[in-house]
């Protein structure tokens, strides 16, 4: 499906700035092949491919493909407790560091039978965190996002030395079954001043209908009463840090990112929750690289109503436009109407309504995506 808004000159200097098309194609590939296929049409063109991310999966990648920054190496351990090696970057000569949280944390890294938010923990992320604040960083960016976990954060904060204790004095474990158990929280020594921000995709609270449990659980690999008693854990969870240190913020846009680490994030180590897109765009200078090109070029999986309430193909688009630069969209599918796309072209790899096969190979996923960008470039005007 192509839908054809407006129609340009052939630009000089195009901006690819993909999300990932997920399950298929991470953002550099996409990048890459959407590449591929304008260069076909225009090839005297000059081509800057970015990464581009909202908080989720992938936005340490997004960031620190736009800024730079020494990539690091940390011992760990995932979100079933195995070991595991895990990636992360310093910026700013060191007094910056960024990472994902799925990286120590994430469900991908799991194995079916592992998947289960009543067990797995955000205690390997936490060592993340420990790591970088011993190399130095004073401010840590943290992307929320593809998590394995259900604990409310407490994994992250029991790593740098809080302790949550049952009835009897008794640690418990620092996982979403744990939380049931909860009675008291004991914090920490005062550590140095670190500044945490968090890059959040999701606006959920942190426990009810909308929260963690009964959003995200069910993908985590729990069955509908795990799902309740995941929920009643981070209630308590909530009740417990609210007589105990004071704080009250499960209600909170974004508390339940991450299995509730947005929550935990924010009342154990004062973190601020922000938009991915809008980090992004501070510390990669995004709207100067928007104003140096002639065509901004995104894309992702699907652009559908979830998109229009604020994702990043979509904010990126309306900065393009604020900067009077036009902007396309190649998407895996479009389930929205054409009048309500920012995009002067746009097109689609599958009808509306429809959706791409997971049989088909990564490989052909490119080709697609190269083909629909050429179709998109070559395309003549419709006045």
């Amino acid at each position: 499906m192509m839908i054809r808004i407006d129609d340009k000159k052939s630009p000089e200097r195009v901006l690819v700035m993909p999300d990932k098309f997920k399950g298929t194609l991470t953002s550099g590939q996409a990048a890459r092949a959407i590449v591929r296929g304008l260069a076909r049409a225009w090839p005297r063109a000059q081509f800057t491919q970015q990464t581009l991310a909202d908080g989720g999966e992938g936005f340490a990648l997004a960031l620190s493909d736009a800024v730079g920054g020494k990539r690091r190496h940390c011992v760990s351990v995932d979100a079933a407790g195995r070991r595991c090696r895990a990636a992360w970057v310093l910026l700013g000569g060191g007094r910056t560091a960024l990472f994902d949280f799925a990286a120590a944390g994430g469900l991908a890294q799991l194995p079916p039978s592992l998947r289960d938010p009543a067990t797995t923990s955000t205690f390997g992320s936490g060592l993340m965190l420990r790591k970088a604040i011993e190399a130095g960083a004073r401010k840590i960016l943290i992307g929320l996002g593809g998590s394995a976990t259900n604990d409310g954060g407490i994994g992250i904060a029991a790593a740098l030395g809080w302790q949550f204790l049952d009835r009897r004095g008794d640690e418990i474990p620092a996982n979403g079954a744990g939380l049931l158990r909860l009675s008291r929280i004991v914090a920490p020594k005062p550590r140095a001043r670190v500044r945490i921000v968090a890059a959040c995709d999701v606006d959920n609270p942190l426990y009810g209908r909308n929260g963690a449990a009964y959003r995200f659980a069910a993908q985590k690999g729990a069955d509908a009463d795990s799902v309740r008693e995941l929920d009643r854990g981070l209630r308590r969870l909530a009740r417990v840090v609210e007589n105990d240190l004071g704080k009250d913020f499960a209600h909170a846009p974004g508390a339940g990112a991450a299995g509730g680490c947005g929550y935990g994030l924010t009342v154990f180590f004062d973190a601020k929750l922000e938009s991915g897109f809008d980090i992004l765009r501070r510390e990669a200078g995004l709207d100067a690289l928007v104003r140096a090109h002639d065509l901004v070029v995104t894309g992702e999986g699907a652009f559908d109503l979830t998109s229009l309430a604020g994702k990043a193909p979509y904010r990126l688009a309306r900065l393009a436009h604020k900067l009077r630069v036009p902007a396309w969209g190649i998407f895996g599918r479009i389930d929205v109407p054409a009048s309500r796309l920012p995009f002067e072209r746009a097109a689609a790899l599958v009808e509306q309504g429809g959706f791409v096969s997971a049989t088909v190979s990564r490989a052909e996923h490119a080709h697609r995506l190269e083909r629909a960008a050429f179709a998109l470039a070559s395309a003549k005007s419709d006045g």
